[in-house]
């Protein structure tokens, strides 16, 4: 048994995002917008490497000559080159904290994100727009020789908190720094605070105790956003949403000019901070959580081997020799010499195409087609996705979906919820078994987001009218009580 190297891992990990078809959301008529972001993967020299150039002074040991930098290589050539293959070299993901709103009032203020934004009428294609934007926000250029897009991960749908509407398709791309040396960010700073580079085994599952925690959102600002009496209702009725998000040390690599890192950071009034003040410890963390976990756990879900995900992309740790014949299959001259498979195109859940005439939900032609092409009886399944994954489809597929802090309403979105459990099965088999073109072409994270958030509000209309009525019912009895006890003593 011998010591795993975390670039063979991203190795790994790149040839698989180029093998596997991203899927690509057609824009409906009704929502043309879109947007991409751009996941930013550097290989962190190992401390104690000295570099061409930066020979501090009285040094007298190895120095890594400048032309096995890997500036201008193809990623796999650069990722076989001696220094990116130290042991202590470490894989960080790219991050930045959106800068906070006074007062609180944005919805993203201080969000953990990926650099990117909106696509504008003049941008020429969808990864232009992550090039800009991440240049507009971070002043880093990813056109640049020390940087190679080398795959995409499938496009989202984003939408409105329960699902009804569709806010824009998003296109995330994936991109490697083939250099030692990163670019000083120059950050906007009304649109980024801080830039932190995150070493990807905080990113793979599964996750400790400690580092794993729900975020707590107030879902009656959004159903109601003016009316403070009915938030006051909602929010006694069907409680709050609960997102799953990883906790991650708030030490940033680059701070926006006049940000000061002292200061308080005030909650969003509906929840939701990327930023959170630990009082059990003493320390601020970093929330990661929504689109953004959602995309960091299907990029780590692309490492082949599952298996030994906690100790994927970790330095020093050994690996088995399973791993090493699943990491070698993918053959880099394949990837090389091809290229990246030809993405395939979906259509969205909100596009009128999806509705059949008989169909009386979203999502309801997509189930009844992996009903046909499954029709063999199905195994149980668990829909929390964690320990046996490949190619792609990791716990980012259920992980940015949240639960209640009521347990009557989880209990009434499982019932609700039959559908959504066959898309969740349907693409487990779709990504177990073999390969079909029927598989390759649904938009399935799509139809588990549209027949989850079916099941939702479903549930909620359950829950508000459960209490509403049980509500009624204490009240009338109350006021029964209090007449019978004042006749009562009338009468003596």
């Amino acid at each position: 048994m011998s010591d795993t190297v975390p670039a063979q891992n991203v190795l790994a990990l790149i040839q698989s995002l180029r093998l596997t078809p991203p899927r690509l959301i057609l824009s409906p008529p009704t929502q043309p917008r879109r947007a991409s972001v751009a996941l930013i993967i550097r290989m962190k020299p190992a401390p104690g490497l000295v570099f061409e150039g930066a020979v501090p002074n009285g040094y007298a040991g190895p120095v890594v000559p400048q032309e096995e930098f890997g500036v201008g290589m193809q990623f796999d050539d650069f990722l076989r080159l001696d220094w990116v293959n130290h042991p202590d070299t470490v894989p960080e993901l790219l991050f930045i904290r959106r800068a906070p709103a006074g007062g609180g009032g944005s919805r993203w203020s201080s969000h953990i994100a990926f650099p990117g934004g909106r696509q504008e009428p003049s941008d020429d294609s969808a990864v232009y727009t992550a090039l800009r934007e991440t240049w507009e926000e971070i002043g880093i250029d990813l056109a640049e020789s020390n940087f190679v897009q080398v795959g995409r991960l499938d496009e989202r749908e984003i939408t409105t908190s329960l699902g009804k509407r569709l806010l824009m398709i998003l296109s995330p791309f994936v991109f490697l720094q083939t250099s030692p040396f990163s670019p000083t960010p120059e950050l906007q700073a009304s649109e980024v605070s801080t830039v932190h580079w995150i070493p990807m085994s905080s990113l793979t599952p599964p996750f400790d105790a400690g580092q794993w925690s729900y975020i707590d959102i107030d879902i009656s600002t959004r159903l109601s956003p003016r009316n403070q009496l009915v938030r006051w209702a909602l929010r006694g009725l069907v409680g709050k949403m609960q997102f799953g998000c990883i906790l991650l040390p708030d030490e940033p690599d680059f701070v926006a000019e006049g940000f000061d890192m002292s200061m308080e950071f005030e909650e969003p009034p509906e929840g939701g901070s990327g930023t959170w003040y630990d009082a059990s410890s003493g320390k601020r963390l970093l929330r990661l959580w929504g689109l953004s976990l959602g995309m960091s756990l299907d990029l780590v879900a692309h490492c082949p081997n599952q298996e030994s995900n906690a100790r994927l992309l970790t330095p020093g740790t050994p690996t088995s020799s399973r791993f090493r014949s699943n990491s070698t299959s993918s053959s880099p001259t394949r990837s090389t010499i091809f290229g990246p498979r030809t993405p395939v195109t979906v259509n969205s859940t909100f596009d009128q195409q999806w509705f059949s005439s008989d169909a009386s939900t979203p999502g309801a032609r997509t189930t009844t087609a992996m009903a046909d092409s499954h029709s063999k009886p199905k195994s149980k399944l668990s829909v929390q996705i964690i320990e046996k994954r490949r190619r792609g489809v990791g716990p980012g597929v259920t992980a940015v979906f949240p639960r209640f802090s009521y347990p009557d309403v989880n209990f009434w979105i499982w019932v609700f919820g039959r559908r959504y459990r066959q898309v969740v099965r349907s693409w487990e088999e779709s990504v177990h078994g073999p390969d079909r073109a029927a598989d390759r072409r649904t938009n399935w994270s799509g139809a588990a987001l549209s027949t989850f958030y079916q099941a939702v509000r479903h549930a909620l209309v359950v829950a508000i009218i459960i209490r509403g009525l049980a509500t009624l019912g204490g009240i009338a009895g109350l006021t029964w009580w209090f007449l019978r006890t004042v006749k009562a003593s009338g009468e003596l």
